[in-house]
């Protein structure tokens, strides 16, 4: 992928101030593009001029709308936001599950609504999931239902919003600042123990999720699929 893949795109990363969200949104800039990196807190500055914070509360219609209407027209939007929601359902109550839903779910779902009328027709709209979907561990219900239920909205969007083309990213366990507050041996044991169990021989790194999502921004022959970025979890 040349360094201008991107060369004079808008780019739309919600979730873009830390993690996974801001690897995507920092990779965009560096091919070119003029990225929107909005999230909860985006009281952020930064020295490139590519780069503009934006703030936007997941869920609120409201502030979904209000954040595309200050953006107006544009051609890329990547939605990675939204932390799991860990427990059983013996130990999780739909009033703690529900929270987790508005924002992933209905919040990817509005911010695909209201994106729908600004993105340009040769644009593309990237969802990040998770690989909890289809890989299924204990205490993860909610993990399961939300992520599989963003893939289907996924598959569906790239019907119904053609020729924009909508995919899904669906990682596997990446080393985010979302597990900074672990105490530091059972964040080690964790990552240490995804990385014995995947082909891949290590856990993963925003940028991994990063270059596909560039992939999928530039590559015009790729919709409605489930890209799973994930050290090879689905096949162990």
């Amino acid at each position: 992928m040349s360094s201008t893949d991107l060369a004079g795109k808008r780019v739309v990363v919600i979730g873009g101030t830390s993690g996974i969200g801001r690897a995507i949104a920092e990779h965009a800039v560096a091919s070119g593009a003029r990225v929107v990196a909005a999230s909860r807190t985006a009281d952020q500055s930064s020295p490139n001029p590519q780069l503009a914070f934006e703030q936007v509360d997941l869920t609120s219609t409201s502030s979904i709308e209000a954040l595309f209407e200050r953006v107006g027209a544009f051609d890329h939007l990547v939605l990675s936001a939204g932390p799991g929601a860990m427990g059983s359902v013996r130990e999780l109550s739909s009033d703690a599950a529900r929270p987790f839903m508005d924002t992933k779910f209905w919040g990817y779902y509005d911010a695909i609504r209201a994106a729908a009328e600004r993105i340009s027709a040769d644009g593309s709209m990237t969802l990040v999931g998770g690989g909890a979907s289809r890989k299924h561990a204990p205490g993860r219900p909610m993990m399961a239902a939300i992520n599989a239920a963003i893939e289907a909205l996924g598959k569906a969007n790239a019907i119904d919003l053609a020729p924009v083309r909508v995919n899904v990213i669906a990682p596997g366990l990446v080393d985010t600042p979302a597990y900074a507050g672990l105490p530091d041996e059972i964040r080690d044991g964790m990552l240490a123990g995804y990385a014995a169990t995947v082909p891949a021989g290590r856990a993963g790194l925003p940028e991994d999720v990063a270059t596909a999502a560039l992939f999928l921004m530039t590559n015009t022959f790729v919709t409605g699929t489930v890209l799973d970025v994930d050290g090879g979890v689905q096949i162990v």
